[in-house]
């Protein structure tokens, strides 16, 4: 009774939409027909009349068109029903079509996850165009500190719709007697409203009274830290929490996913600025958003004199806009790459999907021949088979998304953080990506369907009606075709294959390279003093002494030098210009250069290779030089003793250390690099600290620095190790790798999987022939090398089109490649080996089939 209720409603609808499409078209057509007479010069009402009877009547035609239409909506569910039974007649084969596709729908869609947060949207704020990130630029290319007059007074000149102020941090927060290390961000109270209007999930956001006098300590949480230190604490917002060492006030909590200005910031404290400056006169970003009727040099231009104006320390500055996550060369030249490599991966399987749907296809000849004897249409057999193909599709696409769901899931947490810095956008399945799988899955069935329902479905109904299940062969079509996938698929296993072998082994080479010094067990605390809270510069040696002090007195501590940044990985300065030597010698070239202590060489173990260190009768303008700066100011001589001029300053060297050298893919970022003596603590500096077991934990180093003064209690601390940022140099070329080794082996175990299932479908048409080959006199060893021949044949030209496409793509994998290259013969050997032993592996078994035929019994067979 159920099933007849629900057939009536459905035909019951059915019926109403159809009669309402036909009021609508035919309407349509009476007015068109009216008007036409209506332009002979007939009157209105007897041109209504001739249209009507050139219709033939409004319900006669209305009857005629819905029988047609009745009829063709009839055919169409009977299809769908018949192909939703054949679908899942081999449930088998159709779930290993569904897994296939399924599986190349996650995986690229889980890339377009990626893609679309690292490179189509990494700014997932409203007007992203006209968001950017502030700076003055100095006349050696450096970066200079953004001062909060200038701030004020970009808000003053007009030419910008927002100007607001974020100043990364870290926050050491103390919840239930714990600690925990996280993001922090002092920000200015209009910063969300900049960036479209963020709200909180509970509480409110900063108002124009935060972050002012008195009103200093309010904070933000993100959602993660509310969850996970506080248990969702609903009574959070207005009580106070502990966040280094001082008690704050919790005013909301961020929704889950938002990332500004940092993409792990998770503690936003307000802070408004105060244009007199004070303790904190050292503002790092700014954020403006440019009016989009004002271009933007011209705004630059304006806010360049409105700097001038308010701080004359910025004469020869000038402002220089970039985007609010700077462009990053390496996911410019490697995202696309693994992009490419999911997408051969997705063709690889709908290949292989689509040989299984020819064989399946095929092995309904009699079926089909049937039909067509009883007067079915070609178009009627190739709709059913596509109807069937679409129904696989479907579930493919509901399971994928799942796989899809799970992998995202997945990747944020196994990623590095360093694949995620240049992104605010979080990795998350959301309309964009829902959409993105819609279409993919839509590509996949077409790519698996079509061409298997024209050629499965082209019978000869004489011919069919004489094959049976067990004698059948296939049609000559539907062999060609079987056969051309196969070498598509062992192509592009063999590209992906190619591809990852070359990115797996520039990784090793990476891991490999003489870095020039020893970082273990060594941490780096960045110490940032402002100079208007200590202006004198024996005070702030004091100071520097005084942390000095604190630090050697922790349990472990061996030994403690200062500096401004720590090579390779950066953080001191960089200039870009020309090199003048002593003697007229002129070289262009970017030199990174560090403020040192007396004892970092030593503490790093860099070999001073000629002269002597740092004496404390030495000036800034006494240097020691990398061996490669040495090479290429004074090439063949030793340059202890020799002086050089740089933008109207001379150093002189004093020794030459041995060079330091950056693991990277980005030969710009391992420059040569000099050192400095460190003379002053003031601004951002850098104390290293080699610590051995039991060794001090970061909550006590920190609280060995920010005791040592106030204002560096209220600029902050963070502790990093430095092996761990050599690992983030790492990271991405190593998740790279992965990614790219994930895709070849799932094309190459695609490829092995088709060649498996083609074969040993091809063995089951063929078990006649092969059983009569061997009444003829064949032995075992000849079947199984027939069968054998047919695989191995298929592979190896296969593998020679991948080769040459991976040839042609050679100069896309250039830029990434590190001490190897495609055509390296190790790479050759390891990827000719690995295939031919898959090929092997998966024509065994059906050439083992072929050989355990009983001729005896398939004779008798019809």
């Amino acid at each position: 009774m159920l099933n007849r209720l629900l057939t009536f409603l459905r035909g019951s609808l059915q019926r109403a939409r159809v009669s309402r499409e036909l009021d609508e078209e035919l309407q349509h057509h009476l007015a068109l027909e009216t008007q036409q007479h209506v332009a002979r010069g007939v009157p209105a009402a007897e041109a209504r009349r001739r249209a009507l009877r050139d219709l033939g009547g409004i319900e006669q035609t209305k009857e005629a068109v819905r029988d047609v239409r009745a009829s063709w909506v009839d055919s169409f569910w009977q299809d769908l029903r018949y192909a939703y039974r054949t679908a899942w007649r081999r449930p088998g084969e159709a779930a290993t079509v569904v897994g296939m596709l399924a599986l190349g729908i996650a995986l690229t869609t889980a890339m377009f996850t990626l893609v679309d947060a690292l490179i189509l949207r990494p700014v997932p704020f409203q007007h992203p165009d006209q968001l950017a990130m502030l700076w003055m630029r100095g006349a050696t290319g450096g970066r200079a500190t953004v001062m909060p007059s200038v701030l004020h007074a970009w808000r003053e000149s007009g030419v910008f719709t927002a100007v607001e102020a974020a100043d990364p941090d870290t926050a050491l927060i103390e919840a239930d007697g714990m600690f925990a290390t996280r993001g922090m961000a002092r920000v200015t109270p209009g910063i969300f409203d900049m960036l479209g209007g963020v709200q909180p999930v509970h509480g409110r956001p900063f108002d124009s009274t935060d972050g002012g006098v008195g009103a200093e300590d309010r904070v933000l949480l993100s959602a993660d830290v509310w969850r996970t230190l506080y248990r969702s604490d609903p009574a959070l917002v207005g009580q106070r929490i502990t966040v280094n060492s001082e008690s704050l006030l919790v005013v909301g909590v961020l929704p889950a996913g938002f990332r500004f200005p940092a993409w792990d910031t998770e503690v936003w404290r307000a802070d408004a600025y105060p244009a007199s400056g004070g303790a904190r006169e050292i503002l790092l970003r700014a954020y403006v958003r440019f009016a989009p009727d004002v271009p933007r040099d011209d705004a630059l231009r304006v806010a360049m004199s409105a700097a001038h104006a308010a701080e004359p320390a910025t004469a020869k500055q000038w402002p220089q806009a970039e985007p609010v996550v700077p462009s990053d060369d390496y996911y410019t030249r490697a995202v696309p790459v693994l992009a490419a490599g999911v997408l051969l991966m997705l063709a690889v399987l709908c290949a292989n999907a689509s040989s299984l749907m020819l064989g399946r296809l095929s092995g309904r000849q009699r079926e089909f021949a049937m039909q067509t004897a009883l007067g079915a249409a070609r178009y009627r057999l190739i709709r059913q088979a596509l109807l069937e193909s679409c129904l696989i599709g479907a579930a493919a696409v509901g399971i994928g998304t799942c796989l899809a769901w799970g992998m995202v899931a997945l990747s944020r947490g196994l990623l590095p953080e360093a694949f995620l810095v240049r992104t605010l956008n979080p990795l998350n399945i959301d309309v964009h990506t829902l959409l993105a799988t819609s279409l993919i899955g839509g590509v996949a069935t077409l790519l698996t369907g079509v061409l298997p329902a024209w050629l499965g479905t082209r019978v000869q109904a004489n011919a069919s009606m004489r094959v049976n299940e067990r004698s059948g062969t296939e049609t000559r079509e539907a062999r060609w075709l079987t056969r051309v996938l196969l070498i598509g698929e062992v192509a592009l296993a063999c590209t992906l294959l190619v591809g990852a072998t070359t990115l797996v082994r520039s990784f090793v080479n990476l891991t490999s390279v003489d870095r020039g010094l020893n970082v273990t067990g060594i941490s780096v605390a960045d110490v940032s003093l402002p100079t208007g809270a200590v202006k004198e510069p024996g005070a702030r040696l004091a100071i520097a002494q005084e942390i000095e002090r604190r630090v050697r007195a922790l349990p472990g501590i061996q030994q403690v030098a200062w500096s401004r940044g720590t090579p390779p990985v950066g953080g001191g300065g960089f200039s870009r210009g020309e090199w003048i030597g002593e003697g007229g010698q002129t070289v262009s070239m970017e030199v990174r250069h560090y403020a040192v202590g007396s004892d970092f060489l030593k503490q790093f173990s860099i070999p001073l290779l000629a002269g002597r260190n740092f004496i404390s009768s030495d000036g800034i303008d006494a240097v020691i030089v990398g061996e490669r700066f040495g090479q290429l100011l004074w090439p063949g001589l030793d340059p202890v003793g020799r002086a050089f001029r740089f933008a109207e300053r001379r150093y002189h060297v004093v020794g030459v250390a041995g060079e330091v050298q950056l693991p990277t893919l980005d030969a710009r970022l391992d420059a040569p690099e000099f050192y400095y003596p460190f003379v002053d603590v003031g601004g951002t500096s850098s104390l290293s600290i080699t610590c051995v077991e039991p060794c001090a934990n970061e909550a006590q180093i920190r609280h060995a620095l920010t005791g040592a003064h106030p204002a560096i209690r209220s600029a902050g601390v963070r502790v990093r190790t430095l092996e761990g940022q050599f690992l983030e140099e790492l990271a991405r070329p190593r998740a790279a790798a992965a990614l790219a080794s994930i895709f070849a082996v799932v094309g190459v175990l695609a490829a092995a999987g088709g060649l498996f299932s083609v074969l040993t479908y091809a063995v089951s048409r063929r078990r006649k022939e092969f059983g009569v080959r061997t009444a003829l006199g064949a032995s075992p060893a000849n079947i199984r090398r027939l069968v054998l021949r047919d695989g191995l044949m298929v592979s190896g030209v296969g593998i020679v089109f991948g080769a040459v496409t991976a040839g042609v793509l050679a100069s896309s994998l250039a830029s990434l490649q590190y001490g190897v290259t495609i055509a390296d013969p190790v790479s050759g050997i390891i990827v000719v080996s690995l295939l031919a032993f898959t090929a092997v592996l998966a024509c065994w078994r059906p050439a083992a089939q072929a050989v355990r035929a009983d001729p005896s019994r398939l004779l008798r067979e019809d």
